[in-house]
């Protein structure tokens, strides 16, 4: 039965007060369901990033999975209802799915805001308008902010069809005039586009966009080492972004480092700019879950978020493998409150956690 908006907004602040209870009170036996769900919709991809961890030797020729639709549709019948956010994405390009379309289809019938990382290489008009009116938060990974960096870091994608596909983005968000619509630019760090930093800055507002994050290049393999930056260089140059973002009124995720003489005028600079009153901090996800951080180890994901691997299992959440269930054998609700669940409900927040929620092991703590 189809429900009105009224209906589904009911069910979820109903959903968030039963998950702020249950936490605070130490429920390992819940009434509520999931506010975030990581829904991993395929793992294929069609560029060969060298930055990605499926570009490392061992993966080669590996046959990476998708969710069936019949089992999504599953998960979003049930879960849906009460999620206020679906993050679409989990290591592959969500829109090669052949039945994405679909997926977020089911966002806008439950109210689901989607949230997505894509390489844009296969945007079309009729998608994009799909993710305007659902309010999606769309994080376009764009390594190069110049054709030549761009060509190289993100093969075989062209530079004009980025360009083009940006395009299509503001057009479109114009359009459907949608609020809650937020695409940002997304860009790892290396020292292949260090030198690029403030370029991005211009690139974001030339096309219309509120935000560029920069993240740290992960060296999933060997030969990536020598890509990451040192902090100094890094710290350096992000300085020079931050300061043409207070410039145009671009909100920038930038990490520090710490430890440099940049390190200071840095964290001044990322002081202003998060004080900004930019939109998307009302969708700012601490609404949703508490995640640990250095003021407070306390974590809340247990009772809050979940994923759901391509291959339908129930993981801990973006941050860990460690499996809870499988969703081709039981319901979500069977798994939501199985003994694994309640184990690591009862332990996350103690003084002996499972492995996968120790300090050094989780990257939160």
């Amino acid at each position: 039965m189809e429900m009105d908006e009224a209906a589904l907004t009911a069910i979820k602040e109903r959903n968030l007060r039963l998950i702020a209870s249950g936490y605070e009170a130490g429920s390992t036996r819940l009434r509520s369901l999931p506010a975030s769900l990581y829904v991993d919709v395929t793992k294929k991809c069609n560029l060969r990033c060298p930055s990605c961890f499926r570009s490392a030797p061992e993966h080669a020729g590996a046959d990476w999975p998708e969710i069936d639709f019949p089992l999504f549709e599953r998960i979003a019948d049930e879960l849906f209802p009460a999620a206020c956010r679906v993050i679409l994405s989990g290591g592959g390009e969500s829109l090669l799915h052949p039945d994405f379309s679909r997926m977020l289809e089911l966002c806008l019938r439950y109210r689901a805001r989607p949230l997505l990382y894509t390489n844009a290489s296969t945007l079309t008009s009729a998608t994009v308008t799909l993710l305007a009116r659902a309010g999606a938060c769309l994080g376009v990974s764009i390594d190069g902010a110049a054709a030549a960096t761009f060509e190289r870091l993100r093969f075989p994608l062209k530079w004009e069809r980025m360009l083009q596909a940006l395009d299509l983005i503001r057009t479109i968000g114009r359009e459907v005039n949608n609020e809650d619509f937020y695409p940002y630019l997304g860009v790892v760090l290396q020292n292949d586009n260090l030198h690029e930093l403030p370029l991005f800055i211009d690139l974001a507002r030339d096309h219309g966009m509120e935000q560029v994050k920069f993240s740290l290049l992960i060296p999933y393999y060997p030969l990536l080492r020598d890509k990451v930056p040192s902090a100094r260089d890094l710290e350096r140059e992000l300085v020079k972004a931050l300061e043409k973002a207070n410039d145009l009124g671009i909100y920038v995720y930038a990490p520090v480092q710490g430890n440099t003489e940049f390190s200071g005028r840095l964290q001044e600079l990322l002081d202003v700019n998060g004080s900004l009153p930019f939109r998307i901090q009302r969708n700012n996800p601490d609404r949703f879950v508490q995640y640990p951080r250095f003021a407070s180890p306390a974590c809340q994901i247990p009772w809050a978020e979940c994923l759901i691997t391509a291959d339908g299992k129930v993981n801990l959440g973006c941050c860990s493998s460690h499996e809870l269930g499988d969703l081709r054998r039981k319901p979500f609700a069977a798994v939501w409150n199985n003994r694994k669940y309640r184990k690591l409900r009862e332990t996350v927040n103690g003084r002996r956690p499972l492995l996968p929620c120790r300090k050094g092991v989780c990257p939160f703590r």
